[in-house]
């Protein structure tokens, strides 16, 4: 018998955790303890936490042995009301809690009034209910209700400290040490999303013998580049004239199926706005009146006021004779039009570097000579 259950035994009685508002971590730290409350509800973008945290908490609250016998699990949008507040209010099973999953539960809270109030008020002290949605209103009765007994908790991703800190931590779990260079290419490869690194740590764990360290070299050699690209992020990435990542962005847009025409009048319309900036702005038209009849968002205003800081007049009254020719190539041409754009961008970039950078990794195959 573990401590937790010596613990319960001798009490004959779950001791609750005292509600209040909490963040993931406190969440995990006082399952790790065996505190748990007879509410919650999980909520928001990072799926993996909260399946973690579920099954950290099925761990602790239920044995083995009676598990079948006292977890239940219901889809809110399928499941009768009743049949869940009844699974609610059912003792255990030769246990000491009972463990309710209420997934899809946004529409329960949305319900006025909520058929769930009363239930809150005095929860079943052995059935630790866990209600999973994707969002949370705290302002509704339903949020204030249950927090007087349990508590919303919200995942988020972590931040790229804290996401650096779960990579050495999974790999040293699976037996491996992690490099500083192989995590940043990890998150760079992958994205920050926790299910997806796992993913990825797992197939470098099975090609490495335990106790042997995960370097970039391997990184590199198995993931893929595998992040989506908005194909939004490419205009702006020329728009900075950073060589290497707008190439990149282009690149992984035409391998995602992109069509060169849509992200070719992506870049055009921004240095069209670019332009237009420069051009107001010359005839003692504020910033903010600028911002308003271009449509700039608020939020974008400053990155674009950068690039239009970068772009000189001359260099864009330069670009347009051949941005008209590369337009009548992609609208006649039956050739490949992604060809046509990495040519168009990399004179574009080059003519502001002053050299021409390099093309990085092909997004094509090339024929093979036969």
């Amino acid at each position: 018998m573990n401590k937790f259950w010596a613990v319960s035994d001798a009490t004959q009685n779950p001791r609750p955790l005292r509600p209040k508002e909490m963040k993931a971590p406190e969440l995990f730290r006082e399952i790790g303890k065996g505190n748990l409350l007879p509410l919650y509800y999980f909520w928001g973008p990072e799926k993996w936490l909260i399946d973690d945290a579920v099954k950290k908490i099925e761990d602790r609250a239920l044995s083995p042995a009676t598990r079948d016998f006292n977890r239940e699990v219901f889809d809110a949008e399928e499941a009768e009301t009743g049949s869940i507040l009844s699974s609610l209010q059912a003792f255990p099973v030769r246990s000491l809690w009972r463990l309710v999953i209420i997934r899809k539960a946004d529409d329960i809270w949305k319900k006025i009034p909520s058929p769930f109030i009363d239930y809150f008020q005095n929860p079943n002290p052995q059935t630790c209910a866990v209600f999973i949605g994707a969002r949370a209103d705290l302002r509704a009765r339903f949020f204030q209700s249950l927090e007087t007994k349990g508590a919303v908790v919200p995942f988020y991703p972590p931040f790229e400290r804290d996401l650096v800190r779960w990579v050495h931590l999974q790999a040293e779990q699976m037996g491996h040490a992690i490099s500083g260079d192989a995590v940043a290419l990890l998150i760079e490869r992958v994205g920050p999303s926790l299910r997806e690194i796992l993913v990825e740590l797992q197939k470098l764990s099975l090609n490495q013998d335990r106790g042997r360290g995960i370097t970039e070299e391997d990184v590199s050699a198995l993931t893929a580049d595998s992040r989506l690209e908005s194909p939004f992020e490419f205009p702006q990435a020329v728009g900075r004239l950073q060589s290497g990542e707008a190439l990149r962005l282009l690149h992984k847009n035409l391998q995602q199926g992109e069509p060169p025409i849509l992200l070719f009048s992506l870049l055009v319309r921004q240095l069209r706005l670019i332009q237009r900036a420069k051009e107001m702005r010359g005839r003692g038209r504020s910033k903010k009146e600028v911002e308003g009849k271009l449509r700039i968002s608020p939020r974008n205003a400053e990155k674009f006021w950068s690039q239009v800081e970068i772009f000189s007049s001359p260099l864009l009254e330069g670009l347009w004779p051949d941005t008209w020719k590369t337009d009548q190539k992609m609208k006649l041409s039956r050739g490949d039009k992604g060809l046509l754009l990495e040519e168009y961008v990399l004179k574009l970039l080059g003519n502001r570097a002053g050299s021409r950078p390099s093309p990085g990794p092909p997004f094509r195959r090339k024929k093979e000579e036969g």
